[in-house]
């Protein structure tokens, strides 16, 4: 039985593919909250949605919607490379300023971000709208205060935005700041995991992104690696992603699943943990992609505004499945690393689900020739994550000393690592090292990738000063992706341990201590 619900599917063999004549469902004008006296509308509303919201003049508007509100807090939680400031706000009632003020309430916490490629714009005009109906007493949005404490992210990479007139995908430097999420080399990412994720410790968060296969209006996706708790992806594809499109479809509009397909197969977006959606999940939290395909600035902030809006209404109505779900996660990690058991997933693939999809695809309209859109049903659905390498979960990993500039990765994520107060002869499994080869990676010209030979136990000395990062811990699911060298984000694949190494031979310097053992090591504190 298929696991998602799709808005007027045809009921047609498994298979068969229709061209739709019907055009998509006509829509009334856009059915925005009246504004209330005092209340600021966006750039983009006083100009008819003909350009988006600047980031000066968002601030603008933020800071004249927290002057109509006492719902609302506004504050920045960073600065970009050119020195930027990157806005948050926080919603809730009582209005709250602090995490353990929020935790104290008992409520879920939610995260809604935008504009982390500095050229996708869509969502944060509809989120900016939401933020006002948010604070305007007597809205739907507003009820929710009651039952969710909710930040607002709405400009994540306010340089992309600002490079040109139509923005580009990359910060100042033009790094792609959703492919950062492991790395935290920029400022507006590592502030973001910093002072947002790590600090709040949210539920859910979502990102929002242009991008996806028409005819649809908005396209999703939730944490997609094997490592991840699988549970927080199904209650997105079993529950919150059939409640968005119902939504959507009372508008008018359509949704379905990020990326893109054809007559035989949907393929959805990547699985590494650099992605802001995955990375969320290595956190235990559900991690939410929207995406905007290709439509019209107002169209695509509405449908944006309705999905925001369901995912918060779903987190108020189910409260204690979504928090107790993440509470298992959390509690699960921990235990998995107190008592070591179960396999690391250190490389993967997409495969089929078991149950195939039903959707819609566009075709032609290029070069003047007629566009269709077509009905495929019965088509393979490739989302499903397949591990194809394990590794055995250690209770902690080692590093040397000299690992500085690792462990400095480590510490960005608020993971815990502990220092050995005294030298001790411990027994470890090493990796033995095959070969090591260099790829591009973003701006890493010589990323590095280990071909690891065998496992080798052995008894090492290890001196004042090595590193010890259990793996029980909150973050115990990073932690064990960020130190096997076979994954795709890893402490040594990120150049952080080039200068020891082996090139050949040898074994890789991040020793795994398998057992619990009682050591005389203290809680490195981070800078």
């Amino acid at each position: 039985m298929a696991r998602f619900v799709t808005t007027r599917t045809l009921t047609i063999a498994a298979g068969l593919v229709l061209v739709l004549t019907a055009a998509a469902p006509a829509r009334a004008q856009v059915p925005w909250e009246q504004l209330q006296a005092g209340f600021p509308r966006t750039a983009a509303e006083s100009n008819g949605f003909a350009a988006p919201t600047r980031h000066l003049e968002m601030w603008d508007y933020l800071r004249a919607l927290r002057g109509a509100t006492t719902e609302m807090r506004l504050g920045s939680y960073g600065r970009t490379r050119e020195g930027r400031e990157l806005p948050y706000a926080i919603f809730s009632r009582p209005l709250v300023t602090e995490p353990w003020e929020a935790w104290a309430l008992g409520r879920p916490i939610v995260v809604l971000a935008a504009n982390v490629h500095g050229g996708e714009r869509t969502f944060r005009e509809g989120l900016m709208i939401l933020m006002r109906d948010l604070a305007t007493p007597g809205t739907d949005a507003n009820a929710l205060l009651d039952q969710v404490t909710i930040l607002v992210a709405p400009q994540l990479n306010p340089d992309g935005f600002e490079a040109s007139e139509r923005g580009q995908r990359g910060n100042a430097w033009g790094i792609d700041l959703n492919r950062d999420y492991v790395k935290l080399e920029h400022p507006s990412i590592a502030d973001f995991v910093g002072n947002i994720i790590s600090e709040w410790r949210p539920h859910v968060v979502i990102d929002a992104h242009n991008g996806g296969s028409r005819p649809y209006n908005l396209v999703y996706q939730c944490p997609s690696h094997y490592d991840t708790m699988r549970e927080l992806t199904l209650l997105c594809d079993d529950e919150i992603f059939p409640e968005i499109n119902e939504a959507l479809a009372e508008e008018g509009y359509r949704s379905w699943y990020y990326q893109r397909g054809d007559e035989e197969e949907w393929n959805v977006g990547g699985f590494q943990a650099r992605i802001g959606r995955n990375y969320v999940g290595f956190t235990n939290s559900i991690g939410m992609l929207f995406e905007a395909p290709v439509q019209g600035l107002e169209e695509g902030a509405r449908a944006g505004y309705i999905g925001f809006l369901t995912v918060l209404e779903f987190a108020a109505e189910q409260a204690e499945r979504v928090m107790g779900l993440v509470d298992r996660a959390r509690t699960e990690t921990i235990e998995m690393g107190a008592e070591p058991r179960g396999d690391i997933a250190v490389t993967m693939e997409y495969g089929p689900e078991d149950y195939p999809a039903d959707y819609l695809l566009v075709r032609g309209g290029r070069g003047g020739s007629p566009e269709d859109t077509i009905q495929v049903t019965g088509a393979r659905f490739m989302k499903k994550p397949v591990a194809t390498g394990f590794r055995p979960r250690p209770w902690a990993y080692i590093l040397p000393r000299e690992a500085e500039d690792a462990v400095a990765m480590l510490l960005r994520h608020g993971i815990t690592v502990e220092r050995l107060q005294a030298p001790v002869s411990l027994l470890v499994d090493a990796y033995t090292v095959a070969g090591v080869t260099y790829e591009q990676a973003y701006n890493h010209a010589a990323a590095l990738r280990i071909q690891v030979g065998g496992v080798t136990a052995t008894e090492q000395e290890f001196p004042v000063g090595t590193y010890v990062v259990p793996t029980a811990q909150y973050l115990g699911r990073l932690v064990a992706h960020m130190l096997e060298p076979e994954t795709d984000d890893n402490v040594v694949y990120w150049n952080t341990m080039d200068a020891w190494i082996p090139r050949e031979r040898g074994v890789v310097p991040i020793y795994k201590l398998m057992t619990p053992v009682a050591l005389d090591s203290r809680v490195v504190v981070a800078p």
